[in-house]
């Protein structure tokens, strides 16, 4: 592939045991698409107690981002793929954001916090930014990774949240089996409360979908199963990825007003914390177009502070900064 071409990847972690499930993930794709892979781990306040006291004699400054790198290192090393590496203080949102506009990035990949109380917060208020700001897919990813996703179910509502999601579905995952699936609720206006059987609404709706589909990925509409069901769309969602062991959910995002202030929405947000599977949030300003023409940055700002690996090379920089970091502690 050629390497302006090649798409890129930025994974979030929290080093935490959740997503090392992401890491999984990340790699498997980065050789699948031969991407460009960067991981950022993001140093809060609460890390700041490894560099406490570095006044003294035996410590030395910037424990925690030398810590953060090191357990970064050996992960990378272990799967022998090459990646940039940024570790930086402050927000997780404000420092994803700028690192994956500046980047210009494709996809996004994170996983869930170490406290799932904490996630609610902080991955909310990150998913937020990252979808206000309208830059790339994002994928929370929750199962391990076995094998490329073979199958993909993605929620629909005749929106242009919907349409991004089914492209990106079918673009980012081509060899994917993927089925559309829209939440009706009966009756439905302009069919007439009395006389609309659920048949007739669910055939109403059927063939919308069919339209809809078709008009939104006209080379693959027939590749594609669209299914319409009357009920809540995330139960729906969740349900349909249990009984048919589907490996991820995708669905759009959309921004609400001119001055593009943003909702996840309930469906998101019910989604994050519970589909049973991997999930792909796709903001609706995405388009196949704009992620080909977009300008690809190669000297950045986001390369500041940044250290690239080559699989070769891993053991002997893992083998230093997990020395400099015991003589650190120690």
């Amino acid at each position: 592939m050629n390497q302006t071409q090649r798409r890129r990847i930025l994974l979030a972690t929290d080093l935490s045991a959740r997503c090392d499930r992401a890491f999984e993930r990340t790699v498997l794709l980065a050789r699948e698409w031969e991407a460009r892979l960067t991981v950022v781990h993001v140093l809060e306040r609460h890390d700041e107690q490894l560099d406490h006291g570095s006044n003294l004699s035996w410590r030395r400054t910037d424990c925690a981002r030398l810590i953060a790198e090191s357990k970064i290192l050996d992960g990378l090393q272990r799967a022998g793929i090459v990646a940039d590496v940024v570790v930086r203080r402050g927000s997780p949102a404000d420092v994803i954001v700028r690192l994956a506009r500046d980047m210009s990035c494709d996809l996004i990949v994170t996983g869930i916090a170490r406290n799932v109380s904490l996630a609610r917060a902080i991955l909310g208020s990150t998913l937020e930014a990252l979808a206000r700001e309208r830059i790339a897919p994002v994928l929370i990813v929750k199962c391990s990774a076995r094998s490329s996703y073979r199958s993909a179910v993605v929620g629909m509502e005749f929106s242009k949240g919907s349409r991004a999601a089914i492209q990106a579905t079918v673009e980012l995952f081509p060899e994917t089996i993927v089925t559309t699936l829209h939440a009706y609720r009966s009756p439905l206006e302009g069919l007439g409360a009395e006389e609309a059987t659920d048949n007739a609404a669910r055939r109403h709706v059927m063939d919308e979908c069919i339209r809809f589909v078709t008009d939104a990925v006209p080379a693959k509409w027939q590749e594609i199963r669209c299914l319409t069901e009357r009920g809540w769309p995330e139960m729906l969602l969740n349900q349909y990825a249990l009984d048919r062991e589907v490996d991820l959910i995708a669905v759009g995002t959309e921004t609400r007003n001119s001055i593009a202030t943003f909702l996840l929405g309930s469906v998101s947000r019910s989604l994050i914390l519970s589909s049973p599977c991997d999930l792909l949030l796709v903001p609706a300003e995405w388009t196949l177009s704009a992620r080909n023409t977009s300008a690809r940055r190669t000297n950045s700002d986001w390369r500041a502070g940044s250290r690239t690996f080559e699989a070769e090379t891993y053991e002997a920089y893992a083998t230093a900064d997990a020395q400099k970091a015991a003589r650190m502690i120690h």
